[in-house]
């Protein structure tokens, strides 16, 4: 079939009311910004996290690691010096309650040499009795603490001070000669029935504790130690194995060593540098020799722990500070130092991480707007073949290329093998009438069965049989296609619609599926051009040494049924009625006025009434009234005069 001219570009698009209002996206944009979109908030959204979670958790990680250090150091601490304190009750309750006589000296010296057995940290302990010889144990035995004791001048005053108190309280470190070591002294008053009776008391020695924080340095890198009065040291690494004699210090210090005299530079540097915030600033020493009073907020939450930073021969380090009180006038400052080195190695960490996590995240955007743009690609070409699709071009639409994407490689199979089957399914539906179709559809909602005036046009071969039979039947076959495919170019120049071909006839009309005012002079039109293509043939045939090829073509307007028409499985949009059966007679009719002509069109006196003024191009011969077979009436006939010469 010949080329057809497609529908005007104003044909109303059925989409076209609704789609019109909405906003329509290139699919490249979509999905490029999509998936970039979508990767970049989604990855996004997980590294912000990450980088949160991770930052929180490393600065959390190692303040846990501090917290840590300065709990174990602080519990023991109060390990070293709370039993102190639970035994001195324990005696004290069983001198008040009468359990143990007060002046009973042998049963008081088993009960304190059983009470420092069992707390190895006790250094000795004593009873002090107004007016009574002091009783006293020692670790070592009793005679060095006895001998301390009768000799401490501060008895009596410990004495009076402790005549006013309810319960053990802890004194600042006092020098004990006896053992030759600082100690923190506990004390408690003794009564019983109200009557004051003496003060216990307990000495405890913090040699154990260094020990201690040695170890811990060792096991951890963390230098711990405990500060008495922001300035002196209670408890360090060092003194493990050092001894301090402090048994002519004056009353106006401890007898405890500076950081300066003990020798640790570490140590000394606590107080070099700090921010009026308890952060580094790096410009001396704002708070000589004081603490800060700071709350630390670190990772994200608070802690009671007081920051501080110095920088110690060229090495950088951290300090934590916490309080300990209830132990004396003066609280007790636990310290933990941190090379800075170790801490910035865990932060380096956590820079890298942000570093690889942005690398990831600009990949993943990268990738995702890479595999936008590949879909999209895909999308778009079948997009436009698809519209290709809208003109029923199938000869013209390109084949689609596979797709990695398996979704995509089926679509366009499937694609493929459509327009494969739409290529064979046009040489049978007239493109022009599904174009036709598909306007109307949209415009009224379906296609209907109705009555419509129309013209219908009838051709039919004369002596088609006799041709056949010289011919074999590819070449005949050739030979009517070749035909057919004129005769209808003829018929679909002028708009009409070829209905079908039954044997070497072909069946077409004017005025459906779209509305032809002049659809009979369309089918006029038509007729005359077919004289043209009768011509052609007739010297195709005798160059050939064949008899040329006659044809007979019958024309009438009238009304018809028309629609689909059809059984469920097989369906065809044509036209029935009696202007059917009347055209159909008229082309018959032509069979007995042909004569010597090979071209004989018959119409209707309905046909050339329709017409009207376009028949003057078109001469017409009115040939007589007729009866033609199958009806009743008379029919007036035109011959529309065509010279084929």
């Amino acid at each position: 079939m010949t080329e057809i001219t497609p529908l005007p570009a104003s044909s109303p698009d059925p989409c076209g009311p609704i789609l019109s209002r909405r906003m329509r996206l290139p699919i490249t944009w979509v999905l490029m910004l999509g998936f970039g979109g979508l990767m970049l908030a989604a990855v996004a959204s997980v590294f912000w996290l990450g980088v949160l979670t991770s930052g929180r958790n490393t600065y959390s990680l190692l303040l846990d690691k501090a917290e840590l250090a300065m709990a174990v150091a602080e519990s023991r601490v109060r390990a070293q010096l709370d039993p102190a304190a639970l035994q001195v009750n324990k005696l004290t309750d069983l001198l008040a309650r009468g359990v143990v006589d007060w002046e009973d000296d042998p049963r008081l010296e088993d009960l304190m040499q059983g009470a420092i057995s069992t707390t190895p940290q006790i250094g000795g302990m004593a009873f002090l009795r107004p007016d009574h010889y002091p009783l006293a144990v020692a670790q070592d035995g009793p005679a060095s603490v006895a001998q301390s004791m009768r000799d401490m001048t501060e008895a009596p005053q410990i004495i009076m001070e402790t005549m006013g108190t309810k319960d053990a309280h802890w004194i600042d470190p006092v020098w004990a000669d006896g053992l030759g070591a600082t100690v923190m002294v506990v004390k408690a008053p003794v009564r019983k029935e109200g009557q004051f009776l003496g003060v216990m008391i307990s000495a405890v020695s913090f040699t154990g504790l260094s020990r201690f924080l040695g170890d811990m340095a060792r096991d951890s890198d963390l230098n711990a130690f405990i500060l008495f009065d922001d300035q002196y040291v209670l408890a360090h690494p060092a003194m493990a194995g050092r001894k301090f004699d402090f048994s002519d210090t004056k009353k106006d210090r401890p007898p405890l060593p500076t950081m300066t005299e003990l020798g640790d530079q570490i140590a000394a540097g606590i107080w070099q540098r700090v921010g009026p915030d308890g952060l580094g600033t790096g410009k001396g020493d704002t708070t000589a020799g004081k603490k800060t009073d700071t709350t630390l907020v670190w990772s994200g939450r608070r802690t009671d722990i007081d920051f501080r930073e110095a920088v110690v021969n060229g090495q950088e380090y951290y300090y934590l500070l916490k309080s300990i009180p209830d132990y004396g006038e003066h609280p007790f400052t636990l310290v933990v130092a941190m090379r800075g080195e170790d801490v910035d190695q865990e932060i380096s960490r956590f820079m890298h991480l942000l570093i690889v996590g942005f690398g990831i995240l600009v990949v993943s955007v990268l990738l995702a707007l890479a595999l936008g743009k590949m879909m999209s690609r895909r999308i778009r070409r079948l997009a436009k073949t698809a519209v290709a699709l809208r003109d029923l071009d199938f000869h013209n639409v390109p084949r689609l290329p596979d797709s990695r994407f398996r979704e995509l490689a089926d679509a366009a199979a499937a694609f493929n093998t459509m327009i494969s089957g739409l290529r064979w399914f046009e040489n049978y539906v007239p493109k022009s009438l599904v174009l036709r179709l598909i306007q109307r559809d949209g415009e009224q909602g379906g296609v209907i069965s109705e009555e419509r005036e129309v013209t219908v046009m009838f051709t039919d071969i004369k002596g088609f049989s006799a041709l056949a039979e010289t011919m074999p039947p590819q070449e005949i076959a050739d030979w009517l296609n070749r035909h057919f495919t004129r005769i209808a170019a003829c018929i679909e120049a002028e708009g009409g619609t070829v209905d079908k071909f039954i044997g070497d006839a072909v069946m077409a009309f004017w005025g459906a599926p779209e509305d032809q005012p002049d659809h009979a002079a369309r089918a006029l039109r038509a007729a005359h051009a077919i004289a043209r293509v009768v011509a052609e043939e007739g010297d195709e045939a005798r160059a050939l040494g064949r008899l040329p090829v006659c044809l007979r073509v019958g024309v009438h307007t009238g009304p018809v049924i028309v629609g689909n028409i059809g059984a469920v499985s097989r369906i065809n949009y044509t036209i029935v009625g009696d202007t059917v059966n009347t055209a159909a007679r008229l082309e018959a009719l032509g069979s007995d006025m042909m004569g010597d002509e090979c071209y004989v069109v018959l119409a209707s006196g309905e046909t050339v009434a329709a017409a009207g003024g376009c028949t003057v191009d078109m001469p017409l011969t009115a040939i007589g009234t007729y009866s033609l077979r199958g009806r009743t009436g008379l029919v007036d006939v035109w011959r529309l005069v065509v010279d084929i010469d």
